[in-house]
């Protein structure tokens, strides 16, 4: 496997994927000590850098540098999947008409783009607590300094509140092992869960599970290639849904591990297999029906499957993992870099990775309704696949991460308008 192979999964991918692949550090020259092959990977671990400012690569460590600005009549440089198409200084950007709230993307028939909020710089995921009112909830920060905090009610984000918890534990942020938060952020009810791996051996790392009522509470559970993880909340059942190689003291290498937080004392077990050649792991997402999507990489794209809440119910009572391979495939007809519940379905940023930038172009965001028991407890329905919002060529507005809020998604845009949250709904 290439370096290229391995950035063509989601950019967060990366530690999960090595995981399975050890042999991957000696062919590629990387090891404990580097932080980067280029400057891809400096921007996928650390995020945007200062403005004005772009990463480097050098002697395997990330940096910024001043962007050189270009002398009159040569030509200007682009920033890879946002200024594409330059040439001879003009950058297309500049000149192509931004919607105040979805900037160059079009919204496709049958849904509405409602309120928006200003979002933070170094936001990297967020959450809502159920309705009518929405409190928000971020992972904010990189690296060792990521942290959970609260952003208030929607729209009104208060972006000024106090750090709430550490996302990375004591020990790692002491430790000399290179850190890599994971970029999501999910909630019970009652806790928040958000996740890290590290660069030491078999790429360790633990989740974050904060208590929202009773901070006094919260604590580290140890949770080694984790990559993503969603609530499931049904009836009397409440747990994490971790995508990863163990977690606490259930192992078994990838697949789908669950965190019951029901009672005090938290519980692990692995709630479903990965099919035969999965190389890597991938998303998770639990539509308002309960109806569950789980993923991972193989094939040299991410794939997800629906699985019934009865499904998981069942494996999680039982303690015995379900085979991913035989619960319907969502087949999204492209590669996709995120996944989020949308209502009664989940929304793909769909696309793929450049062959050369590794920068990953998108083409569209798109809905796939899940339909759950029409025929029987134990099966799931796949709706036709629906365009929600479209990308033009110059790629201008890039969603940097969607949410649910209720029964609605939230994505996070980015373009010279600056970067926001903007609530998406099904037209009623």
């Amino acid at each position: 496997m290439k370096t290229a192979d391995l950035k063509r999964a989601a950019p967060w991918t990366k530690p999960a994927a090595l995981a399975v692949a050890t042999l991957l550090l000696a062919l590629t020259s990387t090891g404990c000590g580097s932080e980067c092959v280029d400057p891809f990977d400096c921007r996928n671990d650390n995020g945007q850098p200062p403005e004005g400012e772009q990463w480097v690569c050098r002697a395997e460590k990330c940096s910024t540098e001043p962007i050189e600005q270009p002398q009159p009549g040569t030509d200007a440089g682009t920033d890879a999947g946002t200024d594409a198409g330059t040439d001879a200084g003009t950058n297309p950007c500049d000149t192509a008409t931004h919607d105040a709230k979805l900037g160059t993307l079009t919204l496709q028939t049958g849904f509405e783009a409602g309120e928006s909020a200003t979002l933070p710089d170094d936001v990297a995921a967020v959450v809502s607590t159920p309705g009518p009112t929405y409190s928000l909830y971020a992972l904010r920060g990189s690296g060792k300094d990521a942290a959970l905090y609260s952003l208030g009610t929607w729209p009104d984000l208060q972006t000024a509140n106090t750090k709430l918890y550490d996302v990375v534990s004591a020990d790692d942020r002491a430790g000399a092992a290179m850190v890599f938060p994971n970029g999501y952020l999910a909630h019970d009810g009652k806790h928040l869960a958000a996740g890290y791996t590290t660069s030491a051996s078999g790429f360790p790392g633990s989740i974050a599970i904060y208590d929202v009522a009773t901070p006094a509470d919260s604590r580290y559970v140890s949770a080694a290639s984790n990559l993503t993880a969603d609530a499931f909340v049904r009836n009397a059942t409440t747990a994490f849904l971790v995508n990863g190689s163990s977690l606490g003291s259930a192992s078994g290498g990838l697949g789908v591990y669950a965190l019951a937080t029901s009672g005090q004392d938290f519980t692990t077990s692995k709630l479903a297999n990965f099919p035969t050649g999965a190389g890597g792991s991938g998303y998770t997402a639990v539509a308002t029906n309960d109806v569950t999507v789980l993923g991972y990489f193989a094939s040299g794209a991410n794939q997800v499957h629906a699985v019934p809440p009865t499904v998981v119910e069942t494996a999680l009572s039982s303690g015995t993992p379900f085979d991913l391979a035989a619960q319907p495939k969502i087949e999204a007809g492209s590669n996709f870099n995120a996944v989020s519940a949308f209502g009664e379905g989940v929304v793909l940023n769909r696309g793929d990775y450049d062959s050369v930038t590794f920068a990953f172009v998108a083409t569209d965001v798109s809905f796939f309704p899940l339909t759950f028991g029409i025929g029987g407890p134990q099966t799931v329905t796949l709706g036709e696949r629906r365009s929600v919002l479209t990308y033009d060529a110059t790629q201008c507005t890039s969603v940097e991460l969607m949410a649910p809020l209720g029964s609605d998604v939230l994505v996070g845009l980015r373009d010279r308008n600056g970067r926001r949250l903007v609530r998406i709904q099904q037209a009623r």
